[in-house]
């Protein structure tokens, strides 16, 4: 079963007014990079992998719950453990037997924990 969430109901002038953030890279020093650009962040221990559209990666030594905590909450979305996607970018929910997934409009598949199943599953029928 599949579910299709249509991301242009959503105004996304809030997420665009939010001040960017300022990253680090090895290559290109430090960046602002726009909120609105964040796909989604993966964790991994005391690191966060944050995703944006471009393409690029961008390693920061800061926990995803620290990471959370400065990201306007009404658009950043936690799935799991070690994922939060920007609401802006879903594209559909899929019910699959290994599990629930939500695929982003840039094409990546992730999971939804099963405790967090109802939560996220109130916050977007809200929309």
């Amino acid at each position: 079963m599949t579910f299709r969430f249509d991301s242009s109901a959503v105004n996304s002038s809030e997420l665009h007014c939010w001040p960017p953030m300022r990253v680090y890279n090895a290559e290109r020093g430090a960046q602002w990079l726009a909120v609105a650009d964040l796909v989604y962040l993966k964790g991994e221990e005391n690191y966060t992998w944050l995703h944006w559209t471009n393409g690029q990666r961008v390693l920061v030594s800061y926990t995803l719950k620290r990471v959370e905590a400065k990201l306007p909450s009404t658009w950043f979305i936690r799935l799991h453990r070690h994922y939060m996607v920007n609401r802006q970018f879903i594209d559909r929910i899929e019910f699959t037997p290994t599990g629930v997934f939500v695929h982003l409009a840039t094409g990546q598949a992730l999971p939804i924990s099963r405790r967090r199943w109802s939560c996220i599953r109130k916050e977007l029928t809200v929309l």
